[in-house]
């Protein structure tokens, strides 16, 4: 509780508005608002359906915002590298296939953006990037604050639909797809308060802006 409340706090320093992340997908339904559909067994594929969506849409939000980051830091074949996993994702139709390859490519790249930070080599780099490698890293941090807004909420929902459906063996099967993609929430939600905190401090202090989000603001694309 005190990683998703802490996770809040630093998405709402970002967030210009109360209640600014609604747009982006709507989660009261799943979350809060669930209780009628989730116990309703007619209507769980069409709960899981509705997280699935919304779980594979944040995560290519966040493992991309973690790959931008550690581009602007990164020599041209590193770059190279990273675009050609970025069009392999990209390519792939099969939903759970494109969801472990999203959750590796972020657990490999939120590591080496926590190395690069807690080895100093980011403070040393940051200040001495150009104005587009700046605005690249402050456009990265805006789309991870509002990923890890929503993973918190969406965190949320799916635990309750799971501990709703603990009791039906026939229920469970069908929330699988939910159980598998709670791991990598819930770790973006800890890391929004981990390394990318830090990186949010040291791009401040670089004089890097991190776009102020309203109620009609949406993530930006960011190019690697």
């Amino acid at each position: 509780m005190k990683i998703v409340g802490k996770a809040v706090i630093l998405a709402a320093c970002v967030f210009a508005a109360n209640g600014a992340y609604a747009q982006f997908g709507g989660f009261g339904k799943l979350a809060g608002g669930s209780s009628d559909s989730a116990s309703a067994s007619s209507d769980v594929s069409a709960d899981v359906n509705a997280f699935v969506t919304k779980s594979a849409a944040l995560s290519t939000l966040t493992a991309s915002a973690v790959t931008a980051i550690n581009a602007a830091f990164s020599s041209e074949e590193q770059l190279a590298s990273k675009r050609a996993t970025l069009a392999d994702i990209a390519k792939i139709t099969d939903p759970k296939e494109k969801g472990a390859k999203l959750a590796a490519l972020y657990e490999s790249e939120s590591a080496e953006a926590k190395r690069r930070l807690e080895s100093g080599d980011m403070e040393k780099q940051i200040g001495g990037l150009d104005a587009d490698k700046k605005k690249q890293i402050g456009s990265a941090l805006l789309n991870f604050a509002i990923g890890a807004l929503q993973a918190v909420d969406l965190s949320k929902s799916g635990q309750n639909m799971m501990q709703k459906a603990s009791g039906n063996p026939m229920t469970i099967t069908k929330l699988m797809p939910v159980k598998d993609a709670l791991p990598l929430l819930g770790k973006v939600a800890s890391d929004s308060t981990g390394f990318i905190a830090g990186v949010m401090k040291l791009a401040k202090g670089a004089n890097i802006a991190v776009p102020a989000v309203t109620v009609s603001s949406k993530p930006v694309d960011v190019t690697v």
